[in-house]
């Protein structure tokens, strides 16, 4: 039986010293380099000084008396628009109405001249006209404006004649009269105005129906 080989012929530690030799490129050991005198020994390397996480910054809370604030206003803001809208549109249609029933009453009027049905004519003057005014009297008054002027045969609105007052109880209407006897038109003016009950009469017609005072026999 083979016996152990001694030291320095072991294949492993000729193969360490190769190793060693190859590495100095000089067939020895490398020296390990003294530290310069007088250098302090550092047991632990330096700490670096950590730079912080940016913390990611929460958004505030988001107010709910702020957000109720805002809501308020714009709900008032929205009625006080939509009580703005309602009130100019209540005016308008009261206003197209007010002038619808005026004008309604001063063509009755007239339409009531030119059929010469006198008491209906009658009928659409105001209280003021008719307590100073028989409905005899008036029916004798336009009998003698046919005598002599001829009956009346049509009637339009003179464009833009349309007067209402601030207060809108007031108006009045030009139209151009056409009378059978008459070569040319003439101009009246009714004048309306509003009674307690919402109804349209007229208060003046001018000093007579036709043209002029009639003067023929």
């Amino acid at each position: 039986m083979q016996g152990r080989q001694s030291p320095g012929h072991d294949p492993r530690d000729r193969f360490s010293g190769d190793l060693l030799a190859a590495a100095n490129g000089s067939g020895k050991q490398r020296a390990i380099p003294q530290r310069p005198p007088g250098m302090t020994r550092v047991e632990h390397p330096p700490k670096t000084p950590r730079v912080g996480r940016p913390q990611r910054q929460n958004k505030p809370p988001k107010s709910w008396r702020r957000r109720l604030l805002l809501l308020t206003v714009i709900f008032l803001a929205c009625g006080l628009l939509a009580w703005g809208i309602g009130y100019a549109l209540v005016n308008y249609f009261v206003a197209i109405g007010g002038s619808a029933g005026a004008a309604n009453t001063a063509s009755d009027f007239l339409l009531a001249l030119k059929s010469q049905n006198y008491d209906q004519a009658y009928k659409d003057l105001d209280a003021n006209i008719t307590i100073s005014l028989t409905g005899d009297a008036f029916k004798q008054m336009a009998q003698q404006d046919d005598h002599c002027f001829g009956p009346v045969t049509d009637f339009n609105e003179e464009s833009g004649s349309a007067v209402v007052s601030v207060d809108n109880n007031t108006q009045s209407y030009t139209y151009d009269i056409s009378r059978s006897k008459l070569a040319k038109t003439y101009k009246l003016t009714l004048t309306l105005q509003k009674d307690p009950n919402g109804n349209w009469d007229i208060t003046h017609y001018g000093d007579d129906l036709g043209p002029t005072t009639p003067t023929c026999q």
